[in-house]
């Protein structure tokens, strides 16, 4: 017996579905009588797949038909969320950037983040006004979507921001800053658009601080050029940006202008 507590949840066997090829995520259990509907079912496979299903057996005591069951039935189940994750994306996401797809680097990023968020550097998307930073980013929580993965997120502009969490009767505005800081993915645009008050600049440090502090991958768009980030948001703040970001320099001209000549 041993002298250290081990939590129930520690003690409990996940499923292996990496052994399977299969992304981590929730995803319902298969019912193994069903696979007695398959050409190659019978009694002794579903009874191992059921062993399976019940965490009694592991993958190497199934038979390859009965592996292949296993892995059919996740890879639907993986669609299925992605189908509902890209479904939410285009029913939240504004409609000017319902047309955002990424690229093969936004694309890595957001599957980074779903493989592993705690060890996943935000991004700093910067460049002059007009050049594509908020479809950029709207492009990389498609990504993320598209992965399929219970991976949420908020997106904001700064402005927004400021307006959901300024203090006003009858609202909790800490808990409103509670919900979108613990955010899996957050998204915050123009970021520094505007001079910070003594209020905004405590409120976005105390933001960034928390993602920073908890490891926590962030999405951000600047017209403020990396070497006025400091004068524009404060050492506290640019400094954190710094450290937990990776840089997007996007270049060009304003393209608004071009749409609108």
């Amino acid at each position: 017996m041993t002298d250290q507590w081990i939590p129930p949840s520690q003690k409990r066997r996940g499923h292996n579905l990496a052994a399977l090829g299969i992304p981590s995520g929730r995803y319902p259990l298969p019912d193994a009588t069903e696979y007695l509907t398959t050409p190659e079912g019978n009694r002794e496979g579903a009874a191992r797949v059921d062993a399976w299903v019940r965490r009694e057996a592991d993958l190497d005591s199934l038979q390859p038909a009965e592996t292949e069951f296993l892995r059919q039935h996740f890879l639907r189940c993986v669609e299925e969320q992605r189908q509902k994750s890209i479904a939410y994306f285009e029913t939240k996401v504004p409609r000017r950037y319902l047309s955002a797809r990424p690229n093969p680097v936004a694309a890595a990023w957001a599957q980074a983040v779903v493989a592993n968020p705690d060890d996943t550097r935000s991004l700093l998307v910067v460049g002059p006004t007009g050049t594509g930073k908020t479809h950029y980013a709207y492009a990389v929580l498609r990504a993320i979507a598209e992965t399929g993965a219970a991976t949420g997120w908020a997106a904001y502009t700064a402005a927004d921001l400021y307006a959901q969490l300024r203090p006003r009767a009858g609202r909790d505005s800490e808990a409103t800053f509670e919900s979108i800081a613990g955010s899996d993915v957050l998204f915050v645009d123009d970021l520094a658009a505007a001079k910070l008050t003594e209020w905004t600049e405590e409120v976005t440090y105390r933001l960034i601080n928390h993602r920073y502090e908890q490891c926590r991958p962030a999405i951000f768009t600047s017209n403020v050029p990396p070497t006025q980030l400091r004068d524009v948001l404060g050492e506290r703040i640019a400094s954190r940006l710094t450290e937990m970001c990776e840089r997007v320099a996007l270049k060009g001209d304003d393209r608004r202008k071009g749409m609108a000549a």
